[in-house]
């Protein structure tokens, strides 16, 4: 096992415990992950709000590259969450457009907000625009028929009525 060591902290550590860096000569870094840990967050916790901004900026600038990212990302974990980004990104850079009217019962946003519905989170930008009610129903009907049970309804662990 090849063996090195840290130049902030000093301890000699496993070669795979320092991050990969391309101009290095032994392609590592000369600092261990937690001490380049540690530096990151008291960066980051000293300059919160110019990354903040920093972020904010490259998102207004470069939708396209963000919702590309997005659906790399959600290539390799196809989840609710990622889907919802997806889409989220794909409205900001005029991929898709959130209409007015559910897709649903006809009713307008004025009356309820329109969301975006996934029938399948692998395919992320594939969706219908249902408002707040019909997008509840819709959920509620899938959960019926994966054999779920509805939201509000669940068991809570070890507890049963039995107990009483």
């Amino acid at each position: 096992m090849e063996i090195k060591k840290c130049s902030r902290c000093g301890r000699e550590l496993p070669i795979t415990e320092f991050n990969w860096a391309d101009k290095a000569k032994d392609r590592r870094q000369g600092v261990c992950r937690r001490c380049f840990s540690r530096y990151n967050k008291a960066r980051y916790a000293s300059n919160r709000e110019k990354f903040k901004a920093d972020v904010k900026r490259y998102k207004t600038e470069n939708p396209e590259k963000v919702l590309e990212t997005r659906l790399k990302t959600n290539a390799k974990c196809p989840t609710k969450l990622n889907a919802r980004k997806c889409v989220e990104a794909a409205v900001a850079c005029g991929v898709l457009t959130r209409p007015s009217v559910c897709w649903g019962c006809g009713c307008n946003s004025n009356e309820h907000r329109i969301e975006a519905h996934h029938h399948d989170y692998a395919r992320p930008l594939d969706v219908i625009w249902l408002c707040t009610p019909c997008h509840r129903q819709m959920d509620a009907r899938r959960r019926k028929h994966d054999g779920l049970e509805p939201f509000g309804k669940r068991k809570q662990a070890g507890y049963s009525s039995e107990n009483e």
